[in-house]
């Protein structure tokens, strides 16, 4: 009996030695992944660089503990603290974590995280019974392997929960700038040639996909939501005496709008009629404009006082239609370039959002422009890299190109999807040469969802974003690619009735 006892503890040190053998060399060899892998972690992004290496030192040391009968006792229990930390992260990560990355590596990395945590309960159950055998028949001693077991236990899952809750708590608010890589949070569905790549989103309904083109901008496009085919119509304004430089069209059901804010006029028609008539002149200049309901914008402009950019709210049928508020955007340098950024509008939920394209801001505000929430992106720049110079005659150019955060954005049922130019902390920088990392955000809870990559020739930088339901329209190039989200997207959304004016 004796000699099986041995003979057993033996066995369960030597596949212990295997298994952390086998892990660690598969994590050295692999090391870039494995890091990667560490760092899409919702418990352990936090200190994905300490991990990394710390994780692979320990499972060597505990190795070569084992090998040795004078030390084998302390491996034993070294072994079971580890099993125990990874049984209790894979059970969080499968119940309470909205992302749940890839596995470790190696022959492991091709379980699923069910079998995966089956596999880690039953090293469990033999590292506690190897530890107890090698321990002997005396009660006392035995007594005292149980309650040492136990506290190993109770340490180790109180280790595994406050690095949950940091990381958590870092990621979403700390802006570490670790992204967090969603599982498969989208399917393409389709792709439709446009053959041309001057289009750009108008904007939806809830059957159909809108564009205009940049060449031919007095034409609006419609596409149904299965990408079936393209139906053109041409507009016919009641006037033709402007001189557009870049007509632009917006769609906000059952209106559309064409407008070009170098020049003081926006056109209002209703979809389905050619016909369109001046709704405003003379009335305001503007860089951006923001359809919010049937008699008023929110619009950016260059606010000469000041000499920065501003928002403000146009009402074409007041009587005093204009309503600046110059105080909105906080300047740190020119005041121009320093806090530009693009405009959007969640017509589910009556929200506005001002994201910056040189820092990590976001601004959250109502119809009147009062602010309702300010945060920061994941990323680290909180203040503009630019260089800008004042030329003799007053003009202003920036010596060199500036670091752009975020190029392009989308806001629809309460989530923001933004399309980042940085990459992050482990990331791999082969992914960027030909996808797209869009950076998910909640606009009520104030923080990081997650992340995905999208697709996009190497030579495209950026792309367009447009959301219908619970489909996703990319045009990248001269392609509408549509996409499905997942329900780890979906189960965010918040789906609210637009206002009816």
């Amino acid at each position: 009996m004796k000699t099986i006892i041995i003979r057993f503890v033996e066995f369960v040190c030597y596949f212990f030695i295997l298994l952390f053998c086998y892990a660690s060399i598969s994590k050295i060899i692999d090391f870039e992944n494995f890091q990667v892998q560490i760092a899409q972690s919702p418990i352990l992004s936090s200190v994905a660089g300490f991990i990394s290496y710390g994780v692979l030192i320990i499972e060597l040391v505990v190795c070569f503990l084992l090998i040795f009968e004078r030390t084998r006792i302390i491996g034993l229990y070294s072994s079971f603290f580890l099993m125990v930390s990874f049984t209790i992260y894979i059970y969080v990560i499968l119940n309470y974590s909205d992302n749940v990355p890839c596995s470790c590596g190696g022959i492991l990395e091709k379980m699923g995280w069910r079998t995966h945590l089956i596999f880690n309960i039953a090293t469990v159950i033999l590292s506690s019974s190897a530890i107890l055998l090698h321990t002997g028949q005396r009660r006392k001693k035995i007594i005292t392997s149980v309650f040492v077991q136990l506290l190993l236990s109770v340490l180790s899952t109180a280790m595994i929960l406050v690095l949950y809750h940091r990381s958590d708590y870092m990621i979403k608010k700390e802006n570490h700038f670790i992204r967090r890589f969603l599982q498969h949070p989208i399917t393409e569905e389709k792709r439709y040639d446009l053959e041309v790549n001057s289009y750009y989103f108008a904007g939806s309904s809830k059957d159909s996909v809108y564009l205009g083109n940049y060449t031919t901008p007095f034409s609006l496009i419609s596409l149904d939501t299965g990408l079936k085919g393209m139906n053109e119509k041409k507009i016919i304004p009641d006037r033709f005496d402007f001189n557009f430089k870049r007509a632009i069209l917006q769609i906000n059901a059952p209106y559309y709008y064409l407008y070009d804010g170098t020049v003081p006029v926006i056109y209002k028609g209703l979809l389905g009629n050619e016909k369109v008539h001046t709704y405003s002149r003379s009335q305001a200049y503007f860089s951006q404009l923001i359809n919010w309901d049937q008699r008023s914008f929110i619009f950016s402009t260059y606010y000469a006082p000041l000499k920065k950019q501003s928002l403000g709210i146009l009402s074409p049928e007041e009587k005093n239609p204009l309503q600046l508020k110059p105080d909105l955007l906080q300047k740190s340098k020119d005041g121009v370039f320093d806090t530009d950024g693009v405009i959007l509008f969640d017509s589910e939920n009556q929200s506005l959002v001002y994201v910056h394209y040189y820092k990590n801001q976001l601004l959250m505000m109502d119809k009147d422009l009062n602010i309702k929430g300010n945060f920061k992106t994941i990323d680290t720049i909180s203040q503009p890299q630019i260089d800008v110079a004042e030329l003799s005659d007053g003009r202003r150019k920036m010596n060199k190109p500036p670091l752009k955060v975020n190029f392009t954005s989308t806001v629809k049922y309460g989530l923001l999807f933004n399309q980042s130019n940085l990459m992050g902390r482990y990331e791999n920088s082969k992914n960027w040469e030909n996808n797209a990392v869009i950076d998910v955000y909640s606009i009520a809870e104030q923080n990081y969802i997650g992340s995905f990559y999208l697709s996009k020739p190497k030579e495209i930088k950026k792309i367009q974003l447009e959301i219908v339901g619970d489909h996703l329209f990319v045009l990248v190039g001269n392609e509408i690619i549509r996409y499905r989200f997942a329900q780890n997207i979906t189960r965010h959304f918040i789906k609210g009735e637009s206002r009816k004016p």
